[in-house]
């Protein structure tokens, strides 16, 4: 895939993730969302795409490596509560 296909996929994922009723609730809930998951080799750009992408739709962006964790240290790590 190249990156501006990418990246307009991502794009569409949040949108539609982000996207609310009339109501004001999400069309998607958040249990029903799925993560978005990049993978690739280390250096070809996976966080700074996601970064740009953030920024651009003015969303807060949090960036963090699983490279270094087991499946044991990473049950404890926090979760972002709307």
């Amino acid at each position: 895939m190249h990156i501006n296909e990418a990246k307009t996929q991502i794009r569409n994922a949040i949108t539609a993730y982000c996207a609310k009723n009339a109501n004001g609730t999400l069309k998607i809930p958040v249990q029903a969302q799925r993560p978005v998951f990049l993978v690739g080799a280390p250096g070809i750009g996976k966080t700074a795409i996601v970064e740009q992408i953030a920024s651009e739709m003015d969303l807060g962006f949090v960036s963090y490596s699983m490279t270094h964790h087991t499946r044991q240290s990473a049950l404890g790590l926090p979760y972002i509560v709307e």
